[in-house]
């Protein structure tokens, strides 16, 4: 963004003169640039003022730009960034190479002053043109800072605020500099340190930046993340919802139809005693093959909002009507809600159960009961039938096999009590993760 440009640009600047000073004062250069305390001359004050306008023009204009999304990209972004740091560098360059006259912006009886006590404030004898140089650049200063204060207001970002509050502190520098010019080596002024004010609150909102920033993508790749799963949840419903009408169209209306014909077949005349038991069979296979078509829709049909004990209530009085089974469903205190995948693997599972019991148990009564427990739920199912010995393994074939698989993929797990001639008591597991109740 452009904004973000011209800041770089602005940052790029005061980057760049307090670098260059570092240098010269390092390699030993005051004498050639003018910035030795013992014959100081114009150069220092007028690169340090000049350099310090550039940068307040371009955080005004960067605060001015606010919020647009204007962006910039290539060489033209190269060129906000870097160009008027290398003007600025590129003038102040020509002037020391040609030794080019300066105008007097400190007057040379007051620099003169300053070499004799470097500690005293120069005030109105600084000259009114550094003071009035200072105070514009201080003018610039608050008015960014103001501009970065009203970005603060909309966008709430850190950085805004803690650029607004050091611009603050850099337009009080000014004015110091203003009264007491500090631009010469070894000369540590109230402005140097009003200065060193505005980089810390620079650097520490930069640091509160960054950390907000990262919170920031954390959140976002939560939310990315929830948006994913919801997608997929929302696309395996689409699928099943696809399934369950492709079985009650296909599959289950030619199993009505295979019985049908099934059922003339038997009426058509009289059968022996083999061919009447093989069209039981076969009427049983068909009804059988029904009874798992129907129940295969219903769990496929699995809404998003529909309550389990609901679905389950559905599909037990469908199974009591079919089976002449006293079928009861009861529901305890606090039953939560599960998400739509662990619904539907709990609904398979009772479905698998029940047709066990109709299948093995010869029981006549069977009770299913939901109860919330901690941080999870559970289903009972208890029949009156015949039940097993567990020792004997005859309660360890492919349903309850299926019925466990099924229990692991949504963290559950499944308990079996039973004794010959008392009966069978299943009892269901589910855990629910603390996100995964609002589902």
């Amino acid at each position: 963004e452009v904004r973000s440009l011209l800041q770089a640009s602005a940052f790029t600047m005061l980057g760049s003169y307090n670098l260059a000073t570092l240098v010269i004062a390092v390699g030993g250069w005051e004498a050639t640039f003018q910035s030795s305390l013992r014959d100081p001359g114009q150069l220092p004050i007028v690169t340090g003022v000049l350099s310090r306008l550039v940068t307040a023009t371009l955080l005004v204009a960067a605060a001015v730009v606010g919020l647009r999304r204007t962006r910039l990209s290539g060489a033209r972004a190269r060129l906000v960034t870097w160009g008027p740091t290398l003007a600025v560098l590129g003038l102040v360059a020509l002037l020391v190479a040609f030794d080019a006259p300066l105008p007097e912006v400190v007057d040379p009886a007051a620099l003169t002053r300053l070499v004799s006590n470097p500690d005293q404030p120069l005030g109105a004898d600084a000259g009114r043109l550094l003071f009035a140089l200072q105070l514009a650049v201080a003018l610039g200063y608050l008015a960014a800072g103001w501009l970065g204060f009203r970005d603060w207001r909309v966008t709430g970002r850190v950085g805004d605020a803690s650029l607004a509050a050091g611009l603050m502190i850099a337009a009080f520098s000014q004015v110091h500099a203003g009264i007491h010019p500090g631009a010469y080596a070894g000369l540590v002024t109230s402005a140097d340190l009003l200065r060193l004010g505005f980089y810390l609150a620079l650097l520490l909102g930069l640091s509160a930046e960054r950390r907000s920033d990262i919170q920031a993508l954390r959140t976002a790749n939560v939310e990315l993340v929830r948006l994913r799963e919801a997608d997929a949840g929302r696309a395996a419903l689409e699928e099943r919802a696809r399934l369950a009408r492709e079985i009650h169209d296909g599959l289950a209306q030619d199993l009505w139809y295979a019985k049908l014909k099934q059922t003339r077949l038997q009426q058509a005349g009289p059968l022996s005693d083999e061919q009447s038991t093989l069209a039981g069979e076969v009427t049983d296979a068909i009804d059988a093959a029904l009874t798992e078509a129907r129940q295969s829709v219903m769990a496929l049909r699995l809404a998003d909002d529909a309550p389990l004990d609901g679905l389950i209530e559905r599909f037990v009085e469908d199974y009591a009507d079919r089976f002449g089974i006293r079928a009861v469903v009861e529901r305890g205190e606090a039953v939560p809600t599960l998400p739509p995948k662990a619904r539907a693997e709990v609904l398979r599972i009772v479905q698998e159960a029940l047709n066990n019991v109709r299948k093995h148990a010869d029981a006549t009564t069977v009770r299913i009961r939901l109860d919330g427990v901690p941080d999870g739920l559970r289903v009972s199912i208890v029949d009156n039938g015949r039940g097993f010995d567990p020792r004997s393994g005859d309660g360890g074939g492919f349903g309850m096999e299926s019925m466990r698989q099924r229990a692991a993929l949504i963290g559950g797990s499944i308990e079996v009590d039973a004794r010959p001639q008392d009966g069978t008591r299943l009892a269901l597991t589910v855990p629910i993760r603390p996100t995964e109740t609002t589902a």
